[in-house]
């Protein structure tokens, strides 16, 4: 399913199987696809959320207010199923790589997707940590727009 996605891309869905784990899930949901997209900080994501004062300490730290640890010894390796919103995150980062016409799925497209599903954790995440969805993906849309370009400190 990931042949598509960058190397940084990849490393955002191993990043959010190990935090599933690491919060005794038994699944991958949308918090921890975004706390992938937080550690991978060579990614487009990883930069705009940086900009945007979201850090990973933070946001773990509104993650564990929202759900519970849980009591699943997943596999060390191996897949963990996804939740409906997370699947649904994917799916729409598919469908902006394609509206971008890149033949890539990156970071910033799974961000986008993500920003996308509104009642879903990690978007209650967001909007806890004071940010306004809109204005993010203006960053990202930017971004991708000027070529991949860094975002200006007066966004």
């Amino acid at each position: 399913m990931f042949e598509r996605y960058t190397d940084n891309a990849r490393d955002v869905m191993s990043r959010a199987r190990q935090e599933a784990q690491k919060f005794g899930h038994d699944h991958i949901g949308t918090e921890h696809i975004l706390l992938g997209l937080i550690e991978v900080k060579a990614g487009v994501a990883a930069e705009i959320l940086s900009h945007r004062a979201v850090d990973l300490r933070h946001t773990k730290a509104q993650v564990e207010k929202l759900v519970k640890h849980g009591d699943c010894e997943a596999m060390a390796h191996g897949t963990l199923p996804r939740t409906k919103h997370a699947q649904h995150v994917l799916d729409d980062a598919v469908k902006e790589a394609r509206q971008f016409k890149h033949n890539y799925i990156g970071t910033e497209h799974i961000l986008l997707g993500l920003l996308y599903e509104k009642d879903c954790i990690a978007t209650e995440v967001l909007a806890n940590l004071g940010l306004k969805l809109d204005a993010v993906r203006e960053d990202v849309l930017h971004f991708v727009e000027d070529g991949g370009k860094a975002v200006s400190a007066e966004n």
